[in-house]
């Protein structure tokens, strides 16, 4: 599903993250409006998938591309460290980690020795890659056929964490390649996290919960509504 997305708008701040919050908040909408609700955008949380599946059954899930690509880029480090523990040797990080595209020369030197001695590294470096690959595929069939080639060398892998990661992206498969059909990612969300922090640190801290939250929410208010 592709097209103009309405305008982005900030509904509420709740006081917390707990699922039990979560959940009051969305059984206190109307049904109406619950049903109304297509999808819905969450990092790789198993309790917050499910707590969601529950509350809004018609809603699909997608996982977000930010947090799909950060988990990777912490499980390719992760394996870069326990390499270095076992061998002994010394793994530069960025190579590994940064955009393939966007290596220096240096950078893509070291990443090509990598891949020629330290094969396991190099292994969890492909599947972050071929998982930038599946945000950039042209439609959903191409994004599914990358996954699936994905699982199939995670399935076969030596090395349990990344048996393991691969079990992880096959329970999150269908969230994964949602992204293809509603092309929703919670940029907006985090682009409030860091407004609010700012805020926070701009009022040294906040004293009365209720009315800081009626403030940062005024924050959000565009301009031309408030000169309107």
């Amino acid at each position: 599903m592709t097209g103009v997305w309405p305008e982005k708008r900030l509904l509420t701040l709740l006081p917390d993250d707990r699922l039990k919050t979560l959940e009051a908040f969305l059984k206190r909408l109307p049904e109406s409006v619950r049903k109304k609700i297509r999808a819905v955008t969450i990092d790789l949380k198993e309790s917050w998938k499910k707590r969601i599946q529950r509350v809004l059954p018609d809603a699909r899930v997608v996982a977000d591309p930010f947090h799909v690509l950060q988990d990777a880029g912490r499980r390719v480090d992760e394996a870069r460290r326990v390499e270095q523990a076992v061998t002994g040797h010394r793994l530069p990080r960025w190579p590994l980690l940064k955009n393939e595209e966007d290596l220096t020369e240096r950078q893509a030197n070291e990443l090509a020795t990598i891949r020629k001695h330290f094969r396991n590294v190099a292994q969890f470096h492909w599947v972050k890659e071929q998982l930038r690959d599946i945000y950039r595929a042209a439609s959903l069939e191409e994004a599914k056929a990358i996954l699936d080639r994905i699982l199939f060398e995670a399935e076969g892998a030596s090395d349990a964490a990344l048996v393991q990661w691969g079990r992880t992206l096959k329970r999150w498969k269908n969230e994964i390649l949602a992204y293809h059909t509603w092309r929703t990612t919670n940029g907006y969300t985090e682009g409030v996290h860091t407004k609010i922090k700012r805020l926070k640190r701009i009022r040294y801290g906040f004293k009365n919960r209720e009315v800081d939250v009626r403030k940062m929410l005024l924050a959000f208010i565009p301009l031309a509504h408030l000169i309107a």
